[in-house]
């Protein structure tokens, strides 16, 4: 039997919270082994960048988080294609599935999110796929040609994705959505909406309120497989895409005491429940003083602090405290979407709803104020000023006085936030820092400004 590997930060995960953590943690300590543990067998990578791979338009090495002599020059011993898959926390071990043995004194769990599986009879004798890795992504490739016909079950975040990178190669696409709207997870009846038609509009046949029961091979249709629904309609396809969310990953945590929930549950520094076991990214469940419950926070830039924060501690370091607030952008067929906080919820108990919107450009605007603050903030088309309303709400800036100043982007509203919150209008919708390091991605400049050539304008006046 061979030797355990010995180290003094073990991290399994090599995702960006994974990532961040290991920076975070040489930059406090410049000797301690670190052990980044990828179950992938490729280099760490941008996980919300594999469309492109699946696209064409970028291939594996270009979305990797890290050049591979970075993992040398930080001195960071990198495991590829071995996950970790049993956890002694009692006695700092993790047993990797290549049968080598880890012994640790300082751990972080940023497993990530997995695919949640719909119970749709018959899948697995279908072609299905998730969009959940690169192995996914190569596997579903030759599928996508011009021609084929598409079966989407989810249409979220990845169901979009997908959506957007089927058609684009000429793919036909049939979406079937379980709630009664499109993203429900992110948009309100009327956002959902507007995304619905853009959808529409490109070809996709969508189904909203409805589910996939089973799935077989065709009989005498044109395609291989056909889809029955709830409704009683059958749907032909040559492959299904499964993007019906996701949930956090907890099957490392098995027998291991460490306390969860929906996620992995953790104090504001990210230490589990565990002494010396820290948890960061989309599997843990973090307070959320937004919805006044505890909450997972699946999105990039969230796990990216995360990551740093857990690191930081790990080192015996003290990081900034960090109130995580849901920020999304998306693009649906070239109409930009950015969403802030609670955005999802139609008809909020005891908040102050904000509207305007004019269907024929589209663009839509939505505040939702409670308590004097911003909890939420949805932007379709124009999204200049998205960056100011990240800060107000993450930052739980008191806007009473001045909200419908704000949100007209009057006088009252611009004076506020030169005078008290100068960095606002230099703009912040955070993408991840280290999102610069990868070659090709470019921060949208648009999407950090109050109000663009004229907003600079008056800024440099100042």
């Amino acid at each position: 039997m061979s030797e355990p590997l010995k180290t003094h930060y073990a991290i399994v995960g090599a995702g960006i919270a994974g990532v961040a953590a290991a920076e975070a943690i040489r930059e406090i300590d410049s000797v301690g082994a670190i052990l980044l543990i990828n179950g992938e067998a490729v280099q760490p990578y941008c996980r919300p960048l594999i469309v492109e791979v699946l696209k064409g338009e970028r291939s594996p090495p270009d979305i990797r988080l890290r050049r591979p002599e970075w993992f040398t020059e930080k001195n960071i011993s990198l495991v590829t294609g071995s996950p970790a898959v049993g956890l002694d926390a009692g006695r700092k071990r993790l047993d990797l599935k290549s049968g080598r043995t880890v012994e640790w004194r300082k751990l972080l769990v940023a497993t990530g999110s997995r695919p949640a599986i719909p119970p749709i009879k018959g899948l697995d004798d279908v072609a299905s796929f998730t969009l959940a890795g690169q192995d996914d992504v190569e596997s579903l490739k030759p599928r996508c040609k011009p021609g084929a016909k598409a079966l989407l079950v989810g249409i979220g975040l990845v169901g979009l994705q997908a959506i957007t990178a089927l058609t684009e190669l000429g793919v036909e696409v049939t979406a079937v959505e379980l709630m009664p709207k499109i993203l429900p997870v992110i948009l309100d009846a009327v956002a959902a909406g507007y995304a619905q038609s853009r959808l529409e509009e490109h070809g996709v046949e969508v189904h909203v309120g409805t589910a996939v029961g089973e799935v077989r091979r065709a009989a005498e249709e044109d395609r291989p497989y056909v889809a029955v629904t709830d409704k009683g309609a059958s749907i032909p396809f040559d492959f299904i895409i499964v993007a019906a969310g996701m949930k956090p990953d907890l099957s490392l945590l098995d027998g291991s005491g460490i306390e969860t929930d929906r996620g992995i549950r953790v104090a504001p520094d990210l230490q589990t429940s565990v002494p010396d076991v820290y948890a960061a990214g989309d599997v843990t469940e973090y307070s959320d003083w937004i919805e006044g419950r505890p909450e997972v926070h699946a999105n990039w830039v969230n796990a990216y602090h995360q990551g740093r924060i857990a690191g930081v501690g790990m080192a015996g370091g003290i990081a900034e405290p960090y109130q995580p607030v849901h920020l999304n952008s998306l693009d649906v067929f070239g109409l930009p979407f950015i969403t802030i906080g609670a955005s999802r919820i139609d008809n909020p108990e005891g908040a102050e709803v904000l509207v305007t919107e004019s269907p024929s450009r589209p663009a839509y605007t939505r505040f939702v104020v409670r308590d004097g603050r911003l909890i939420a903030a949805t932007f379709i088309g124009d999204v200049d000023r998205a960056g100011v309303f990240h800060y107000l709400i993450r930052e739980r800036i008191e806007v009473a006085d001045i909200v419908q100043a704000l949100f007209e982007q009057g006088l009252e509203g611009m004076e506020f936030l030169y005078k008290l919150h100068e960095k606002t209008v230099r703009g912040d919708v955070e993408w991840a820092a280290s999102m610069g390091l990868i070659d090709f991605f470019e921060k949208d400049p648009k999407h950090t400004r109050w109000g663009g050539k004229e907003g600079a304008e008056r800024r440099d006046a100042r």
